[in-house]
């Protein structure tokens, strides 16, 4: 028993020593200097015989962070990560939007095969409001052929409101569309897209669409004369003009600008309108013109201002694919009138023919224009 005890008492304070030990070898060195070799050290046995006994140091001491201020590094961390994710974020945006803009041209240059182009060749679109799908590239190709087969004037304008990336490769797009067709009329939608990334370029996966009622404001009456937006210029003879058109905000109205300098005979003879405005000067002059639809009368009807204060008002009557325009005069033209006929020509011409009594003369030209921008 004496035995026994005696080999219990050794053990603990083995344990006891080897713990001093291992703490004194700490203090000792100070942090960060490790031994190359175990270390020993000399513990006095309180039992056992008189002798010191060694000791190995089996706790490996503390060592210091590598960096003298780990905190400092810590914190910097995500605001490093954030600015890389912020520029990934910033190219996404401008990269995808870029895309829509070249989506867009394609549509308005009629080329299906480019417009394809911008889908994945698994890429799906949904009309949530029939339940219609088109589904793979060829798909879309085949669908916007036939548009422009049946409709060589179909315009598109396309507002993309966010860019949200998902990762380096995904982006959810949303925005609106408008297609304008030859006609006048129009189409609105609502849409929300995905767009990855593939070959290094951003092309559409998948997009879902529904109409959109507030894209469309204006009076049907009003959208079979959408063709006029643009800008034109004069062709005719002797007669420099030139005329942009545009909506205004919530497409209730359209406005035309004319600007007018030059001399000489107008164009030829017509047959919608009997007699032509003879040759001569014709006075530099601005004009603006504000087309509208007038639901008291259930009519198109504009009015006229020039740079020089002549003003008029008229009525729009559709005649086939030309319209016939009566001018009466106010101001100091009251009482006189004028009618002149606006042809509309495959999209990209129009004419303009005016009676002979001066009025339209006076106030917008009367030649014929060719389109030089949408």
């Amino acid at each position: 028993m004496r035995q026994r005890m005696s080999s219990v008492g050794v053990s603990a304070v083995g344990l006891v020593a080897m713990w001093v030990g291992g703490c004194s070898a700490r203090i000792d060195r100070g942090i960060g200097n490790a031994p190359a070799e175990p270390e020993f050290r000399t513990a006095t046995l309180e039992h056992g015989p008189d002798r010191p006994a060694l000791v190995p140091v089996v706790i490996a001491p503390h060592r210091p962070f590598r960096s003298a201020d780990p905190f400092r590094v810590a914190a910097a961390e995500p605001r490093r990560l954030a600015a890389l994710q912020g520029r990934a974020i910033g190219d996404a945006d401008a990269t995808v939007r870029g895309m829509v803009a070249a989506y867009q041209q394609a549509f308005n240059r009629h080329d299906a095969v480019e417009l394809a182009g911008h889908w994945a060749a698994a890429g799906e679109n949904v009309d949530l409001a029939s339940g219609d799908v088109t589904q793979g590239r060829d798909a879309v190709r085949g669908v916007f052929a036939s548009l422009f087969a049946d409709d060589a004037a179909a315009t598109i304008e396309i507002d993309v409101a966010s860019v949200r990336p998902v990762r380096a490769d995904v982006a959810v797009v949303d925005g609106t569309s408008r297609i304008t067709f030859g006609d006048g009329a129009t189409s609105g939608s609502r849409f929300s897209g995905v767009a990855v990334r593939q070959s290094g370029r951003w092309m559409f996966e998948s997009v879902r669409e529904s109409p959109w009622p507030e894209a469309s404001t204006s009076p049907r009456e009003l959208e079979q004369l959408g063709w006029l937006v643009g800008m034109w210029e004069d062709v005719g003879p002797g007669i420099s003009a030139g005329t942009t058109c545009h909506w205004t905000t919530g497409r209730a109205f359209l406005v035309r600008q004319h600007v007018v300098s030059g001399s000489g005979a107008v164009a030829e003879p017509s047959a919608d309108v009997p007699g032509l405005l003879p040759p001569g000067d014709v006075a530099p002059r601005e004009v603006t013109e504000i087309i509208g639809w007038d639901p008291e009368r259930s009519q198109i009807r504009s009015w006229v201002f020039t740079s020089a204060g002549r003003f008029a008002e008229g009525t729009w009557t559709r005649e086939g694919d030309a319209w016939r325009v009566r001018l009466d005069g106010r101001g100091g033209d009251m009482g006189r009138s004028c009618e002149f006929a606006v042809g509309h020509h495959g999209g990209e011409s129009l004419t303009v023919r005016g009676s002979a009594d001066g009025l339209a003369a006076d106030l917008v030209p009367v030649c014929d224009f060719v389109r030089t921008a949408r």
